[in-house]
């Protein structure tokens, strides 16, 4: 008899850069974006159930803990899939803000998935799974890449791994309430759309992050750090923006992740990280968090 529970853990993510080149036919936006995978990590307990279907535990008040979660979904998705039939019983320790623009919701449904194929033997190759986790959401393949860094097109699904195997040290800075990606684009549009933008010029700098980032030159990275949705983030949360002005007096290469509101510097050294978590904590009393790109 194979194991009757499994522990994972699903990191965070970061966007490198995010750029909207325009809207799909089937309504959803057309993406450039660089993914970067962080050592922050929600940890997740997989166990077999005598119980029919799935059954998820969390103590954080705003992760949903019925049919909408992705965790829920992703085992419907497997058993509609493979005719899986076991109970199972999840267990999620959140340490990924909800709402945050880190990508923890998606990261958990990649992680459900190779955990509930490894645990049920359920045999889906890598490549299943991705086509799979697409369904779920836009960022869920990245994680199920198992790479450090990819360039995202589409919707964000359409990944090209790129070599990030240098560390380095980034701070996290974290607001007490998250933000609706939905409203987020909806303000944008409403407020005159997203810049126009040459594909080719898009791709050059993408790759330029990568290499800087990879020479550990955070000083021409920061030049290219860009974010679309910015502004209308700005516009909804003003404190995102001040935080944001104050964060890159002391590291250039600052950004918001995702829909916000989330934003990250990164630095050379874990003593400059701490530094900097310190200097934000004092100034807004906003929660910080140190770690390490991945």
């Amino acid at each position: 008899m194979g194991s009757r529970s499994l522990t994972v853990y699903s990191p965070a993510k970061i966007n490198l850069n995010l750029y909207v080149m325009g809207v799909r036919p089937d309504g959803y936006h057309d993406l450039h974006t660089l993914f970067q995978r962080i050592s922050l990590s929600d940890r997740m307990v997989f166990r077999k159930s005598n119980r029919k279907g799935i059954s998820l535990h969390c103590d954080c008040p705003q992760v949903p803990l019925d049919s909408s979660n992705l965790i829920s979904k992703a085992y419907r998705l497997l058993a509609e899939a493979t005719g899986l039939r076991g109970g199972v019983e999840v267990f999620l320790d959140k340490r990924i803000p909800p709402g945050g623009g880190l990508g923890g919701g998606s990261g958990n449904a990649a992680f459900a998935l190779i955990a509930l194929n490894r645990l049920f033997g359920l045999g889906l190759q890598r490549h299943e799974l991705i086509h799979l986790g697409k369904s779920l959401g836009a960022d869920v393949a990245f994680f199920l890449l198992e790479v450090s860094r990819a360039i995202g097109k589409g919707k964000g699904d359409e990944l090209s791994p790129l070599r990030g195997e240098k560390k380095l040290p980034l701070v996290l800075v974290f607001f007490p309430e998250g933000l609706s990606t939905k409203a987020v684009y909806g303000h944008c549009k409403a407020a005159g759309g997203f810049p126009r933008r040459g594909l080719t010029k898009v791709s050059a700098d993408t790759i330029m992050i990568s290499d800087f980032l990879s020479a550990k030159d955070l000083s021409r990275a920061s030049g290219l750090l860009c974010n679309d949705l910015m502004r209308s983030a700005f516009q909804i949360k003003p404190a995102i923006g001040r935080v944001l002005f104050f964060l890159r007096k002391l590291s250039e290469a600052s950004l918001m992740t995702g829909s916000g509101p989330t934003l990250f510097a990164l630095t050379q050294k874990a003593e400059e990280a701490n530094r900097i978590a310190e200097a934000i904590r004092n100034r807004f009393g906003l929660k910080t968090w140190v770690g390490w790109t991945s």
